[in-house]
């Protein structure tokens, strides 16, 4: 079978070695400077242990030192967290990962596009999921509730810098559940964890359940309407990465448009524009 008849039949589609590991260096590289970065910021996060210098690091065999890092920022403030998030999503590191053209065609080819169609990629991340902590992980749904509505789109899923492994939290889907279109599901807003969009117990427990465990440069291409949920991590000090991204078919009746809405942490607005025009142009 080739790729669209799988994806069709099965409701999504593995890649193997899609990646090349050199993305995965270079984002492990990123993540690690960025940590260090925001130690050096916060001076009230205090570390126990000596940090290592970044180029004295080797991937894939010094990961443990960023697992180290990332653990002592959220057990200091797991809010602090945010700011890797976004600045990894807008690196440049990340946006050649994002741009890969392979990646691109396949997404394209399982969309039904022809080569000259445009896709828009909506909100891609990499997530960081911490050992034992399900505040930013989510229960069995369905991603059309993730994105605008009736849009034409195509979830992405990898690994990043580490395999994804049972132990550390690998993918489940409901496999062909994306057949039947909509289930019944409710809204749910759990304490301390992200708002849930839950398909009922009933309906999951119709479908085979598998569990994706997945290698560095696997690629994940699945519809938006078949049943996932993530993996828990069982692990004691290993933080799982994985992208999750959209690729939306913008030449579709209804696809919205977005409106990209910048804002700054430490509260930089349009108003201080004029701040810094007085602070940074020597007066006369």
């Amino acid at each position: 079978m080739n790729r669209l008849a799988i994806y069709k039949e099965q409701g999504y589609y593995l890649e193997k070695s899609l990646v090349p590991i050199s993305a995965h260096k270079e984002l492990f590289f990123s993540f690690y400077d960025l940590a260090v970065s925001l130690i050096q910021r916060n001076k009230k996060i205090q570390l126990n242990y000596k940090i290592k210098k970044i180029e004295d690091l080797i991937y894939p065999n010094d990961i443990e030192h960023l697992d180290k890092l990332l653990l002592s920022i959220l057990n200091f403030d797991h809010k602090l967290i945010g700011e890797i998030y976004d600045s990894i999503a807008y690196c440049s590191t990340f946006l050649r990962l994002i741009g890969n053209v392979k990646i691109e065609e396949i997404s394209k080819e399982l969309l039904e596009l022809k080569s000259h169609n445009t896709i828009y990629s909506h909100i891609p991340r990499i997530l960081m999921q911490a050992p034992r902590d399900e505040r930013k992980t989510y229960g069995w749904h369905q991603e059309i509730f993730y994105n605008t509505p009736k849009a034409k789109f195509i979830n992405c899923f990898c690994p990043i810098i580490k395999d994804n492994t049972i132990e550390n939290g690998a993918l489940e889907l409901c496999k062909k559940s994306h057949k039947d279109g909509l289930f019944k599901q409710s809204w749910n807003v759990p304490k301390n964890r992200n708002v849930q969009v839950l398909v009922d117990e009933e309906v999951v427990n119709r479908f085979e359940q598998v569990k994706i465990s997945m290698e560095v440069g696997d690629f994940l291409f699945f519809d938006p309407y078949l049943i996932h949920r993530s993996g828990y991590n069982s692990t004691k000090n290993e933080i799982r990465f994985s992208l999750v991204n959209m690729w939306n078919d913008c030449s579709h009746n209804d696809y919205s448009v977005p409106i990209p809405d910048f804002k700054y942490r430490k509260g930089f607005e349009e108003s201080d524009k004029r701040k810094n025009f007085d602070i940074l142009v020597p007066k006369k």
